[in-house]
């Protein structure tokens, strides 16, 4: 028999060095694994609740900076455009003829049009529904045209639970 015998120091030494990497892929399996599901979590995509469809004025455009978008109101029905320029990600103001950026000078019309640069195209929109008397709003992906959503006609004195 060709036996080899380790002496007990190198087998203590590959016994911790296979248990210090052993534990540190393990550790490193953990903080990965903790990150994949953290990033459901914080993700931006997500439904936000803006305004009760009952205090929504008439037809009309009505601006949310705090959530980056504007209720668009018409016959009807309803729309969400983004208030991101679509140039550089600034804010736009709502005007009469439709939006304006005031970091670069981008003007859009009232359907997120681009009327004069330097933004290289039209306001996205988002998808948008009333549910449980709110208008809510989704916050991920965007589209690049309206997506109209009919407005519930309710009775007076009847509450809308849809």
């Amino acid at each position: 028999m060709n036996e080899k015998k380790m002496s007990r120091r190198a087998w203590l030494r590959r016994s911790l060095l296979f248990g210090a990497l052993g534990s540190t892929f393990l550790l490193l399996g953990a903080v990965l694994l903790d990150v994949w599901r953290a990033a459901g979590r914080f993700s931006s995509a997500r439904w936000t609740g803006v305004i009760a469809l009952v205090d929504l004025p008439a037809d009309g455009t009505f601006p949310f900076p705090q959530q980056g978008v504007a209720l668009l109101r018409k016959s009807g029905r309803l729309a969400a455009i983004s208030l991101e320029c679509t140039h550089l990600g600034c804010l736009v103001n709502t005007v009469d003829q439709g939006f304006f950026c005031p970091c670069h000078g981008s003007e859009f019309g009232p359907m997120g049009e681009v009327y004069s640069g330097p933004a290289p195209r039209s306001l996205p929109w988002h998808a948008v529904r009333i549910s449980q008397g709110r208008i809510w709003i989704h916050s991920g992906k965007k589209q690049p045209a309206p997506l109209w959503i009919r407005i519930p006609v309710t009775e007076p004195g009847r509450e809308d639970r849809t």
